[in-house]
């Protein structure tokens, strides 16, 4: 056999070594990719349980090599880690909400919302995740002043974006509003009137910004105030409403520079946070032919709850000649006959 030579045995060497790698890459891979979608559960990949399996198998393994005197981390640092699937992230943070927070971890997920998602993360993975993040500091958070003070923190940086701010409207309004489903769930007290007042403020001020008009934190922050408004919530939004009722007459206006859905937002507030003041302007854009039919469309069905025995008539007209508009018209005609039933029996004895 001939004898092999020194460079070609180096070579054999590092084609062992190079295969050695390659077989370890892949099974890397195996982890590090995106776990493939099935029918089971589409929105997190595999199943559940599957996931669950993988994720506690992980954090056994990380337990079992890690040296005993080296210092423990956080629980939550799998939050920012990137290599994990967003789902695998979220399944083990409600899990461990589950067993529940600690103060150090309260706060680093205060922390966490207060900074910007790491390098390489997707904006929509970390928003799933976040979204969570603010429901379960709601949920386990026990002092209602840093709860109000982190969340508008949020709502009121201009670095955040939109979709977070966002998330601080619906779940500071979540917590206002006492028959809420994360309310009632939450570990926090009803907020002192002080405390109410000054989110409420922060809220009108989000709808009423300037630099917030082509997003969807008006319309959001909108129809927050009018549920809270429209329901006998006990809540007392007049403060707000008052804020809020020279932006929405300008909203109100023909020629508003307001973009489009943030007036067909204003038109739908209006007709609940202040219906005496608004319902002659509510009635015109309703019965303006030209106008256009989704800004008609939220007057008109304001009219079925705000409108008098005079809107009637013109309502059945508006649900025989103009199919776009044919339901909203008819419910809120039919709407206004069970208000008025005499004026009903009037009309069909004539």
């Amino acid at each position: 056999m001939p004898a092999i030579h020194q460079p070609s045995r180096r070579l054999i060497v590092s084609l062992s070594l190079l295969a050695l790698g390659m077989v370890g890459s892949m099974v890397g891979l195996r982890y590090l990719l995106p776990w493939r979608t099935t029918s089971e559960n589409p929105w997190l990949g595999e199943n559940s349980s599957d996931i669950s399996s993988r994720v506690t198998a992980g954090r056994a393994q990380t337990s079992e090599r890690r040296s005993p005197s080296a210092a423990a981390p956080s629980r939550l640092s799998f939050l920012t880690d990137i290599h994990l699937p967003y789902q695998a992230r979220l399944m083990q943070l409600r899990q461990i909400s589950e067993e529940g927070l600690s103060e150090p971890e309260l706060q680093q997920l205060y922390q966490m919302l207060a900074s910007p998602a790491v390098r390489g993360e997707l904006p929509e993975h970390w928003f799933v995740i976040a979204n969570d993040i603010f429901a379960l500091l709601l949920a386990h958070d026990t002092q209602p002043e840093r709860l109000s003070r982190e969340f508008l923190q949020v709502l009121r940086n201009p670095q955040q974006p939109d979709v977070m701010r966002d998330y601080a409207v619906q779940h500071l309004s979540a917590w206002l509003h006492p028959r809420s489903r994360l309310a009632s769930q939450t570990k926090l007290p009803q907020p002192q009137t002080a405390q109410r007042k000054k989110i409420l403020l922060a809220l009108a001020q989000a709808a009423t910004d300037p630099s917030l008009e082509h997003t969807s934190i008006p319309g959001t922050t909108l129809m927050m105030l009018a549920d809270l408004a429209r329901v006998p919530s006990g809540v007392d939004c007049q403060d707000a409403v008052t804020a809020l009722t020279p932006w929405l007459r300008q909203a109100l206006q023909d020629g508003s520079s307001l973009s489009h859905p943030t007036r067909v937002s204003a038109v739908s507030a209006a007709g609940i946070l202040a219906p005496d003041e608004f319902r002659p302007v509510i009635r015109q854009i309703a019965y303006q032919e030209k106008a256009d039919a989704s800004l008609r469309l939220p007057a008109i069905a304001a009219l079925g709850k705000i409108g008098d025995e005079q809107d009637r008539s013109p309502l059945e007209n508006i649900a025989q000649s103009s199919p776009a508009l044919h339901y909203a018209a008819r419910e809120s005609a039919a709407a206004l006959a069970r208000r008025f039933p005499e004026s009903s029996e009037t009309s069909l004895q004539e």
